[in-house]
């Protein structure tokens, strides 16, 4: 079906760009474009924008778009261009392979065109390759257009491979909008009015071989946007060429709301915004308050999904196991179908991290793990199955949930199963001094062999298989991963279970009352009955002391409370929900931040769109009855 895999001549580097271009005859009918490559494409035919955006993949899980491209078409010879975007580096987004462009045209199932050595190709005009300027580590390269550079020529392409052998996406493509323009408010500063993700435009005038910096975030500090934020840059440039200029990268898509340009006569400044087609659930709750937080919640959910989940657009766009699967629960309340969690679950399913357990992010190339994600990505997998009814997913790829479980039970050691020391593993729970274990990254010994944390996460997700064991009939298999859950829950009480203050301690060596610890104690079933109602006691209390949830954690806290009691505490979890997520609409946020600190924390690189932030989308409807 596809053709050959081809590249442009010359040495391979990472940060690379591409240009192809194949001139095919059209008599009429459906034609239809197959294509893949790596790592991002954008398609234009007879000089008409058609769409861009390779869905993330693996070298062993390719994934290929179908296109229609009729409207587009004109009887009599057609030019096809394709511009692709090498990534070729490791980061959060990027699994590092080989680059390459394949594709066919198709008419009414008769091959028109197709990739090969016929197929001419040069370096992308304008964009300069090799730069290899990072945005942040997480996302990878920014990037530099030079309009003062001449065009090299078209020439054949060399094969790289044989045609790819690929799998049909597995979701829709994201919808490409009309261009949103942003309006300037200041000296060289231009506002989107809110948090928008899309490819970045332009119309400008520059002196000839006159370099422009355009810095993008989600907030102004002092009246400007903040460019360098520690070892990163939020920011691309342009070199102009004496011109007006009309400019649109369609191989990145950025998520922010303010630009800042320097040394440029700026005519026009935007996004083209992409949005992943969901069929939204019309819903309203009798309080503008609670609908317009339900509505930002929805899009702060919209907003963290590309061809796969994203934690958040500005800073990382990474797919994390904890995170997504907290917008996979919220989104079978915010969106009519499922598709789109399925697709995200079977990405992460095709992770091969030779750990055994899911990279700390998917698809990339990183060694690192963070070992109770991967617990999450067990829980998300049962949850798919019970919000769904079908059982297809889990049981295609129930040898991998059960590998994953595997690793922590086989590490279980006198009725625990101890923290992970190897050097690619993070003990990570959450942004709280004592849970979040920053100390790895300046390679600093673990205190304790043993948490709580990991255990009655384990417990959790063991419970979650036990449940997948039965939806497939495997009950022998049920049984034993129930009787693991109970046999931690059982370890845990008796070593960090503190009978005179009545919490649990995240470790033997730390007494603190930290709220996500004993949250899990509840939701493991390790605090039954009276426990877990006066745990529940000390979590509704504000005078407590605890170590509270960030937003991140803060749907454990609040499923803790409703399954000891609903109805004593579903008018708390209303009241905080109101509280929090009303205080974040009141200092201007257009969608829901990474923590309560808004833009100021992690030094100044706080997430202002985070979607592990979209709780109010699933708690108003599972509360108020809707």
């Amino acid at each position: 079906m596809l053709g050959k895999r081809i590249w442009k001549n010359g040495e391979i580097n990472g940060d690379d760009y591409a240009e192809f271009k194949s001139v095919f005859g059209f008599d009429g009918g459906n034609l239809t474009l197959f294509i893949t490559a790596d790592t991002e494409y954008a398609v234009f035919l007879n000089g008409k924008f058609v769409y861009a955006g390779q869905y993330a993949d693996f070298p062993w899980y390719k994934v290929r778009d179908e296109i229609d491209l009729t409207a587009f078409a004109k009887k009599g010879e057609n030019e096809l261009n394709i511009q692709v975007w090498y990534q070729g580096d490791e980061n959060f987004c990027h699994y590092v392979a080989s680059p390459y462009l394949a594709f066919s045209v198709v008419r009414d199932g008769k091959t028109l065109d197709k990739s090969d050595e016929n197929t001419l190709s040069r370096s992308l005009p304008v964009f300069v390759s090799g730069l290899k300027k990072n945005i942040t580590s997480q996302i990878g390269y920014s990037f530099k257009a030079d309009f003062s550079r001449g065009e090299e020529e078209f020439t054949p392409s060399k094969v790289v491979g044989p045609s790819p052998e690929t799998v049909k996406r597995p979701i829709k493509r994201l919808d490409v909008l009309p261009e949103k323009p942003a309006e300037r408010i200041g000296n060289g500063i231009y506002d989107l009015g809110e948090e928008t993700v899309g490819f970045p435009f332009l119309e400008f005038e520059a002196e000839e071989g006159k370099e422009i910096t355009v810095s993008f975030g989600e907030r102004l500090e002092n009246g400007r946007v903040p460019r360098i934020i520690g070892d990163r840059d939020f920011s691309f440039s342009l070199v102009g060429n004496g011109k007006r200029v009309r400019f649109c990268n369609y191989l990145r898509k950025f998520g922010l709301r303010y630009f800042e340009v320097e040394n440029a006569k700026i005519l026009k400044i935007g996004l083209i915004p992409v949005v992943y087609p969901f069929k939204e659930k019309k819903l309203s709750f009798g309080s503008p308050l609670r609908d317009r937080i339900y509505s930002v919640a929805k899009k702060t959910l919209l907003l963290n999904a590309f061809e796969h989940y994203t934690d958040c657009p500005w800073r990382e766009q990474g797919f994390y196991a904890l995170d997504s699967r907290l917008q996979m629960l919220y989104g079978y309340s915010a969106f009519e179908n499922a598709e789109y969690q399925r697709g995200a679950l079977a990405l992460m399913s095709e992770d091969r991290n030779a750990t055994g357990l899911i990279s700390i992010v998917v698809p990339s190339s990183s060694k690192l793990v963070i070992p109770s994600f991967s617990l999450f990505y067990i829980i998300a997998m049962e949850e798919y199955a019970a919000n769904t009814g079908d059982n297809r997913l889990i049981e295609d790829y129930f040898g991998k949930i059960e590998s994953v479980a595997d690793v922590f039970f086989k590490r279980i050691e006198n009725g625990l199963i101890p923290l992970f020391t190897d050097e690619n593993s993070w003990n990570f729970y959450e942004w709280n001094e004592g849970l979040s274990n920053e100390g790895f990254f300046d390679k600093e010994p673990l205190k304790e062999k043993f948490d709580a944390v990991l255990n009655l996460n384990a417990a959790m997700a063991f419970r979650s298989l036990s449940k997948i064991c039965e939806r497939l009939n495997k009950t022998e298999k049920a049984k034993t991963y129930a009787e693991t859950a109970e046999k931690l829950n059982g370890r845990v009480n008796e070593e960090f279970y503190d009978e005179k203050s009545g919490i649990y301690k995240a470790t033997k060596g730390d007494g603190k009352f930290y709220e996500l610890v004993n949250a899990y104690a509840v939701l493991s079933g390790a605090a039954k009955g009276g426990r877990a109602r006066e745990i529940c006691e000390k979590l509704a209390d504000k005078r407590s002391g605890a170590v509270e949830c960030t937003l991140s954690m803060l749907s454990f806290k609040y499923d803790a409370l409703l399954k000891t009691d609903r109805e004593k505490y579903a008018g708390y979890v209303l009241s905080d929900m109101d509280g929090k997520f009303g205080y974040m609409l009141s200092e201007g946020a257009t969608s829901f931040w990474e923590t309560i600190k808004g833009g100021a924390d992690f030094d100044g690189a706080g997430s202002l769109c985070h979607g592990w932030s979209a709780l109010p989308a699933y708690y108003y409807p599972l509360l108020l009855g809707k």
